[in-house]
C-alpha cells in the first residue's frame, strides 16, 4: 500500500488462522524497519509510556497530598472553632478527653464563672502542654475550660522592687516580652515560651535550678460555686495554692515577683563521661555554686547514642541598677499551634501507622538512627562557632535565641526552628518524660540515675540532668518538710517517642525499675509515666487534702485518673 506502510493480514487468513487473530502489522520487505530503526522506536514507546506513568503516579500524590492536607485543616478548624463533636486535645493531639466532654472557651470572667457552676466536673488546660490526661475532667459529662483569653498584665510595685500580675492564659514567652520591655524579668527564664502562666504555677514549672512558684505572691481562683477567692504568700493554703494541679479551682491569674534585667551568658564543654558514681559528684559540685536564689544551676546534658557529656555553664550578670525600658513593645510571641489535632480519620490513621513502626524496628536500629541526630543537635546547639547561627535561627533552646545574652533584650519569639520542634513531636509522637530523686545518699542516687541510662533508648536527642533545692509547697515535685534541713533534688528529663513508652519495654519497665532501686522518686505533674506509676506518692498529700476538703468539697476539680493518694473519695 505504498513504500513504509504496513500491510495488513489477509481476511482469507485470519479466517484459517487458529486462536485469537493477531492484528501486527506485516512490513513488505523494502519498507521494514532495520534493527536499530526497530529498536528505536521501541524506546520511544517505553519513554513515552514511562512518562505518562510517572505522570500518572505525581497527579496521584498531588491528589492524595491534597485530600490528606484537607483533612488535616479540616481537624485543625474543628478543635479552633470548637465544632460539633470537637475533642479537647493536648499540643500535637495524642492525649484527648473523649467526645463527650465539653470544651469551654470564655472570653469574660462572668462568662467562666457561669462554665464552672453549669458543669459538675471541671477542668482548666490552654495550650495542652501536658503528656497525662490531667487536663480532663472526672465525669464524661463535665467539661475543659480553656483560659486563653485570660491575658491581661500589670506590672505594680511591690515594696522595693515590683511584680506582675498577669492572666492564666497568657503564654510565658510573651509574658517575659512584656516585662522585659519595661526593664524587668523574671527571676529565670522561662524553660518553654508556649506553656501558659497557669499551667505554668499549677504543675510546678521550672528552670535553671529554680521553680517559678518559689517567686509567686498570689493565685487567684474561680472556686467551685463561682465565687472569686485570692490566696497570698503567707496566708494559710498559700502552699496548697503554689502547686495545686488545678484542684483548688480555676486559676485565673497570678503575682509574681519580677526583677530589673540581667543577661545570661551560656556555654557548653564536653567532659569526660565518667561513671555513674562520678556523674553524680559532679552534680554535687555543681550545687554547691548555687548558693542563692540569684545564682543559676548549671546542668549536664547527655547524648547517651554516642556517648558525650556536657556541661552547659550559665553566668548570669549583674541586675541593672536603673531600669532600662524600651521605647516601644518588644514584638509579641505568636505560636499559632499548627499542630493541634486528633479530632479524626487522619490523626487516628497516622497514629497507628507510627504506633507499628516503633513497634517492629528493633532498638538496636533505633539506637543507629539515633547517632546522627544526636550528632547535628550536639553541633547546633553546643558549637561556639554556631552562636550567632542559633540566634539568626531562633534556635529556641538557647539564650542567644530569646535575646537573653545582649545588654538589650529581644525577647521570645516563635520561629522556624520553634516550628520545626513541634513538627519532629508531632512526626514521631514524643512525649516529656522527668524523673526526680535526692542527690543523697549518693549511693542511691546513683542507682536512679542508672535505672534511666538503663533505658537510655527511650531518650531521644539528648538527656539532662539539672539540681534544684526542695521548698514546701504541699505538691511540689521537690517537696520537703518546711523547716526541716534542704535537700537538693536531681531532675532528670528527656522526650522519647509515645509508642515506645507504650511497649513493655518503655514506661512499665522505667517505672517497676525505678519502684525497685529508687524508693522516693518523683515525677512532674505536667508530663509523663503517670499511667504506670499515679500511686508513687511524695509532698504532704494529708496537708493538701484538707485544703481541698475546704475548697472544692464535692470533688469538682478532680482530673481524670486522678491518683487513689489525692483523692477525697
Amino acid at each position: 500500500q505504498g513504500r513504509g506502510a504496513p500491510v495488513p493480514i489477509p481476511r482469507a487468513a485470519a479466517r484459517h488462522h487458529q486462536g485469537p487473530v493477531s492484528y501486527r502489522a506485516v512490513w513488505p520487505p523494502a519498507a521494514r524497519p532495520s534493527g536499530g530503526k526497530m529498536a528505536g522506536s521501541r524506546r520511544c514507546c517505553c519513554c513515552c509510556c514511562c512518562i505518562r506513568g510517572c505522570g500518572t503516579l505525581f497527579a496521584a500524590g498531588v491528589a492524595a497530598a491534597a485530600i490528606a492536607a484537607g483533612l488535616y485543616l479540616a481537624e485543625l478548624e474543628r478543635f479552633r472553632t470548637k465544632a460539633p463533636g470537637v475533642r479537647w486535645v493536648n499540643w500535637i493531639g495524642e492525649f484527648d478527653c473523649g467526645p463527650a466532654v465539653k470544651v469551654e472557651r470564655p472570653s469574660t470572667l462572668e462568662e467562666l464563672q457561669e462554665a464552672v457552676r453549669r458543669h459538675p466536673s471541671v477542668r482548666a488546660a490552654a495550650t495542652g502542654h501536658s503528656f497525662n490526661p490531667f487536663a480532663c475532667p472526672r465525669s464524661e459529662s463535665g467539661a475543659v475550660v480553656d483560659v486563653r483569653a485570660f491575658r491581661d498584665i500589670e506590672v505594680v510595685k511591690h515594696g522595693e522592687g515590683y511584680a506582675v500580675k498577669a492572666g492564666a492564659g497568657i503564654k510565658m514567652g510573651q509574658l517575659q516580652n512584656e516585662i522585659l520591655a519595661r526593664g524587668l524579668t523574671l527571676r529565670v527564664p522561662p524553660g518553654n515560651s508556649a506553656y501558659t502562666l497557669g499551667g505554668c504555677i499549677a504543675t510546678g514549672c521550672h528552670n535553671l535550678g529554680q521553680s517559678h512558684a518559689q517567686d509567686l505572691l498570689a493565685v487567684t481562683f474561680v472556686m467551685h460555686n463561682g465565687t472569686i477567692r485570692e490566696v497570698r504568700r503567707g496566708e494559710a493554703d498559700f502552699d496548697a495554692a503554689a502547686v495545686s494541679i488545678g484542684r483548688l479551682g480555676i486559676i485565673i491569674s497570678s503575682t509574681l515577683e519580677v526583677l530589673p534585667y540581667r543577661s545570661l551568658q551560656w556555654s557548653a564543654e564536653q567532659l569526660p563521661l565518667p561513671a555513674t558514681a562520678g556523674v553524680i559528684d559532679k552534680l554535687g559540685e555543681m550545687t554547691k555554686r548555687q548558693t542563692s536564689r540569684e545564682t543559676v544551676g548549671n546542668k549536664l546534658v547527655f547524648y547517651l547514642a554516642t556517648g558525650v557529656m556536657m556541661m552547659e555553664h550559665w553566668v548570669p550578670t549583674g541586675r541593672a541598677v536603673d531600669l532600662q525600658e524600651s521605647a516601644e513593645p518588644l514584638p509579641p510571641y505568636v505560636n499559632p499551634q499548627p499542630f493541634r489535632v486528633g479530632q479524626g480519620p487522619v490523626s487516628q490513621i497516622y497514629g497507628a501507622a507510627r504506633n507499628f513502626v516503633f513497634s517492629v524496628v528493633p532498638t538496636e536500629v533505633m539506637t543507629m538512627l539515633q547517632i546522627p541526630a544526636e550528632a547535628a543537635f550536639r553541633g547546633l546547639h553546643s558549637s561556639p562557632a554556631l552562636a550567632k547561627v542559633r540566634k539568626a535561627l531562633g534556635w529556641q533552646h538557647s539564650p542567644e535565641a530569646r535575646g537573653e545574652s545582649s545588654t538589650r533584650p529581644s525577647g521570645n519569639q516563635y520561629t522556624w526552628a520553634g516550628w520545626l520542634d513541634e513538627v519532629m513531636n508531632l512526626v514521631m509522637g514524643l512525649r516529656h518524660v522527668e524523673v526526680i530523686f535526692p542527690l543523697e545518699p549518693r549511693d542511691r542516687a546513683a542507682k536512679c540515675l542508672d535505672v534511666v541510662f538503663a533505658h537510655r533508648h527511650l531518650a531521644w536527642w539528648r538527656l539532662n540532668v539539672r539540681t534544684q533545692q526542695s521548698e514546701g509547697f504541699h505538691l511540689s515535685s521537690t517537696y520537703a518538710e518546711p523547716g526541716a534541713k534542704p535537700v537538693t533534688f536531681l531532675r532528670v528529663d528527656f522526650v522519647g517517642p509515645g509508642a515506645l513508652l507504650d511497649l513493655p519495654s518503655g514506661e512499665a519497665s522505667l517505672t517497676e525499675q525505678l519502684h525497685k532501686d529508687c524508693p522516693g522518686w518523683r515525677k512532674h505533674w505536667g508530663k509523663g509515666l503517670f499511667a504506670s506509676s499515679g500511686e508513687e506518692r511524695w509532698g504532704d498529700a494529708a496537708a493538701f487534702l484538707e485544703a481541698a476538703a475546704r475548697w472544692d468539697p464535692d470533688g469538682k476539680f478532680e482530673p481524670r485518673s486522678n491518683p487513689k493518694w489525692l483523692s477525697l473519695r
